[in-house]
């Protein structure tokens, strides 16, 4: 018995070393991981640490490489598609990172780190309601305290004023609680109190500064209420620690605009299409800021894209209509009286069409 346990004793404690390693030195992480594997070929916990540290080491083709090999041979393996999905992520490919995100969700759905990650990558999409939906998720996966277990449920259950009730009664209680001071001004967010939800998180970032969730938040908020020159160096501060977050990238191109910076907002959103190509919100908004820095042709390519992507869009045609030069032909009214047949066609996508 103890001959045959000690291997795997050993084994245990070579993993335990690789991942203490992971944070403070990826690279000899990613050796100790070479060695096991040396001494265990394929095992699937060695070559899981072996991906993350290459990525972390910056080698993102070889990590992506060892993820998917692993993926495949375990296809039913939560932990392997969230790696996958974060080292897509890291490469620019969005669309194919948010496959492997939501398979390693269908396969294990607490996993906090992938909603979270999936939330980015949503609002980078221009997808606000699924980004606010994994955010519900991500909190609902990541609140450990049991006290806000139930505020957190009706959260993602988007019972907002349940939420609302049992964040209030446990802030009187615990008035510096910053994880229920953040959903509060989520709660406050949802309802369209921007105003209550800024106040909520510049109290929650004045007890803690580093709460970079709370920051996005506070961005986010500023932005909705119409004030980019204020969210721009909430942005910027969130970029300088994650500068490849597509979330807070979108964010920026968004901010950029609205304080008429055209052109770095114009090089953005054209960086984000790279990740996201088939992505119509994203498609609309670049055409937004090509058209109002003055490159017309170039925003009808991009809202004429929306369209093919997202045929229901109505504030593309609009936003076409609007230009007051262009005239649509008999295909393009067509399809738009096609549109209005429609009993599905949302009412602001409806709206949209009777310019």
């Amino acid at each position: 018995m103890s001959a045959a346990a000690e291997p795997a004793g050993t084994l245990e404690v070579a993993l335990a070393h690789a991942v203490r390693l992971l944070d403070r030195d990826p690279l000899l992480a990613a050796e100790q991981a070479g060695e096991i594997l040396k001494a265990v070929p394929g095992q699937p916990n060695a070559t899981l640490l072996l991906g993350i540290a290459q990525r972390a080491c910056g080698e993102l083709q070889t990590a992506r490489a060892i993820l998917a090999a692993l993926t495949a041979a375990h296809p039913q393996w939560a932990a392997a598609h969230l790696e996958l999905g974060l080292t897509l992520g890291a490469l620019g490919r969005g669309e194919e990172a948010v496959v492997s995100l939501r398979r390693a969700l269908e396969l294990e759905p607490d996993l906090a780190s992938a909603w979270r990650a999936l939330a980015d990558h949503l609002n980078a999409m221009g997808d606000e309601a699924g980004a606010d939906a994994a955010r519900g998720r991500f909190l609902k996966a990541s609140t450990k305290d049991p006290r806000l277990l139930s505020a957190a449920a009706a959260l993602c259950d988007n019972k907002i004023a349940e939420a609302e009730a049992l964040l209030r009664q446990h802030l009187h209680e615990y008035p510096t609680d910053i994880a229920a001071i953040r959903m509060f001004a989520e709660v406050a967010a949802r309802l369209g109190r921007y105003r209550d939800a800024e106040n909520l998180l510049v109290r929650c970032l004045e007890l803690a500064p580093g709460f970079d969730g709370a920051r996005h938040n506070y961005a986010v908020v500023l932005f909705r209420q119409g004030k980019p020159a204020a969210a721009l160096p909430e942005v910027e501060r969130l970029l300088a620690l994650e500068p490849h977050n597509p979330n807070y990238r979108s964010l920026q191109a968004a901010v950029l605009a609205g304080i008429g910076e055209y052109s770095r907002a114009i090089e953005i959103y054209g960086e984000v299409l790279a990740e996201y190509p088939n992505q119509a919100r994203v498609w609309l908004s670049y055409g937004h800021a090509l058209k109002t820095a003055g490159r017309r042709e170039d925003g009808i390519r991009a809202y004429r894209r929306t369209i093919e992507l997202e045929p229901s869009c109505g504030e593309a045609y609009w936003s076409l209509a609007n230009l007051k030069t262009l005239r649509f032909d008999a295909e393009d009214l067509q399809r738009m009286r096609a549109q209005l047949g429609r009993q599905d066609l949302k009412a602001q996508d409806r709206y949209h069409f009777n310019f």
